[in-house]
């Protein structure tokens, strides 16, 4: 088969870096990177913080082909503003942002535990004594098992 081996889709070869910085000829205040591993859910994170960012004035991104592992990240800014530090403050805002989704994720995976842990103890629901699963006419054990579909989950 021609298709190349799986893992040359997150190994970055020796000698390779992982972001190249080519500063574009034909328009001021343009830099495009070319981000090696990486695919569209990288780039159009980027671009998309980038575009929020007030002084980018164009960001864009392509992934010349689907077999090859890169994409080039094409970024223009003001002159008040390098289009290195608009991509700098916005990885910061992402990882930050995500980080916040990361932490309420696990703060609500703990309640819910806390919760499934108090249902099994005190009973939940109209018909306390039963497993919750029963509430909603799903037969088994389910609740038995650890697991209620009966657990609201707020960001």
């Amino acid at each position: 088969m021609n298709a190349p081996e799986r893992h040359e889709m997150f190994t970055l070869p020796d000698g390779v870096r992982k972001i190249e910085v080519v500063k574009d000829s034909k328009m001021a205040n343009c830099v495009q990177f070319n981000i090696q591993r990486e695919d569209h859910t990288l780039a159009n994170l980027l671009r998309y913080k980038l575009l929020a960012h007030p002084q980018v004035l164009f960001a864009a991104y392509r992934q010349p082909h689907p077999l090859e592992y890169f994409v080039e990240l094409k970024v223009q800014t003001t002159a008040r503003s390098s289009p290195i530090d608009a991509v700098r403050e916005s990885i910061e805002a992402l990882t930050l942002e995500y980080g916040n989704i990361r932490s309420a994720f696990d703060d609500e995976l703990l309640r819910v535990d806390a919760s499934a842990a108090d249902s099994r103890r005190f009973g939940f629901g109209a018909l306390d004594g039963q497993p919750a699963a029963a509430e909603f006419g799903v037969p088994g054990d389910l609740a038995s098992r650890g697991r209620s579909d009966d657990v609201d989950i707020d960001f």
